[in-house]
């Protein structure tokens, strides 16, 4: 705030009245009111001081946010026993700084005598006289506690999520809505692409052949509909051969409801407990749609249950069903395998290494 010449203004910046008791409309209403009007949220105090006495004159708000009585004689150096140990030294010089005539704009936190911590901030502007002197200070103090208690809530929940992610995740990866990558972390490490060849749907390149479709015909089946993307690929890394990794992502909105972004991570299965995961299709390399029904028969699960249970919609599902060529090594096979395993359904081996279904 800039220096000002000495006005009428009393010790706690209260105007005149004679401007507000020449306007009809204004008639009976002083600066008291408004001063009362915007301190009794109790966030608000208004403070001056002459630097010849060096002590704070303070509103009736001043003292209830810094919770003392209003008999209280204050300076500054008795405002800086109050602060919090960790702020004293920073601002031990605001005296100083109003003394010199330079406006003042800072954040502390207070311990009142009730031993609550609080957050305020400090603004102040100098009063100066004809010869550009000095010669008094107006301020006040905001109660800011809530704001800065609120962003250490943001800033823990931030920390959180990086560990937890940093801890589990292989890869993690975030992307507009129309699914174009704007974050790519450690991929280049585990698959050898780059951010720019794997974008524009260039990271499918790093998916296993017989999983690439599925994992992309997925993608549109979540994006269209906005819902949670989970599935199980094999990718191919860098030094050569393909590795199974679950595939998560979840869709993030704004304020209005409006899509924002997509995060996603990249996650191996034994980070998670990977020896409970569903036994690889490979090992069951007869499995087909027939023994798709015969396992949902065996669980009186409809349809709709084991999409549920697995996650895959219920219209590819069905496609599944009735496609007598479908292929064993989908992902989508790989979810409905471990849904029906976890219903209660186990899948085995014959002696002539038949398929067998059992409960």
């Amino acid at each position: 705030m800039p220096k000002r010449r000495l006005s009428g203004h009393d010790a706690t910046g209260q105007a005149p009245h004679e401007e507000m008791a020449g306007n009809p409309r204004m008639m009976g209403i002083s600066s008291r009111h408004f001063l009362k009007l915007v301190e009794d949220r109790g966030v608000i105090g208004f403070w001056s001081m002459d630097f010849e006495t060096g002590h704070i004159n303070g509103s009736v708000g001043m003292y209830r946010l810094l919770g003392l009585p209003p008999s209280t004689r204050l300076t500054f150096t008795e405002l800086l026993t109050m602060m919090h140990p960790g702020d004293r030294t920073l601002n031990g010089d605001m005296l100083a700084v109003i003394r010199s005539g330079q406006p003042l704009d800072r954040d502390f936190r207070l311990i009142r005598h009730d031993r609550t911590l609080r957050w305020i901030e400090s603004k102040a502007e100098v009063l100066v006289d004809s010869e550009g002197i000095p010669r008094r200070a107006l301020g006040l103090f905001i109660d800011v506690t809530e704001r800065h208690e609120a962003r250490v809530i943001v800033e823990e929940g931030w920390r959180s999520y990086r560990s937890l992610v940093s801890a589990i995740a292989a890869v993690e990866w975030r992307m507009s809505p129309e699914g174009r990558i704007t974050s790519l972390k450690t991929w280049d490490a585990l698959t050898g692409q780059t951010l720019a060849e794997a974008d524009n749907w260039g990271w499918a390149e790093m998916v296993h052949p017989d999983e690439r479709d599925a994992a992309l015909s997925l993608w549109a089946e979540c994006a269209a509909a906005r819902r949670p993307y989970a599935l199980d690929l094999r990718i191919r890394c860098v030094d050569g051969p393909y590795r199974t990794y679950l595939v998560r992502g979840a869709p993030l909105y704004n304020a209005d409801e409006t899509l924002r972004e997509w995060i996603c991570v990249l996650v191996e299965p034994a980070a998670i407990g990977g020896a409970n995961e569903a036994p690889p299709l490979e090992d069951f390399e007869g499995l087909g749609v027939a023994h798709i029904r015969a396992a949902r028969a065996i669980l009186n699960w409809s349809i709709e249950n084991l999409s549920t249970e697995s996650g895959v919609s219920v219209s590819t599902i069905r496609r599944i069903e009735q496609s007598a060529g479908m292929k064993t090594r989908l992902p989508h096979m790989r979810a409905l395998l471990k849904a029906l395993e976890n219903g209660g359904v186990r899948f085995g081996h014959g002696p002539n290494r038949e398929l067998t279904i059992s409960c």
